[in-house]
């Protein structure tokens, strides 16, 4: 399993490195879960995932189910 989180920006900076460490054990736990049902997470998801843990977005964005992002957009 890769372990996400190694890659460093500006925005990551604004949150702890303690608060990081749970962000990432909590997206590994999540792929893990999903990982379960047989499914795996899609590129996109992998980079929405990496923009949690550093600190560009909270876990209410995160979780937030695909479909309402997508509408977001529009």
């Amino acid at each position: 399993m890769v372990q996400m989180g190694t890659h460093k920006t500006e925005l990551s900076k604004t949150i702890s490195g303690a608060e990081r460490g749970r962000r990432i054990a909590a997206v590994n736990y999540a792929r893990a879960s999903v990982g379960q049902e047989g499914f795996l997470l899609s590129a996109a998801d992998e980079e929405h995932a990496q923009r949690f843990i550093n600190g560009e977005i909270e876990l209410a964005d995160y979780v937030q189910p695909r479909s309402a992002l997508e509408h977001s957009k529009t």
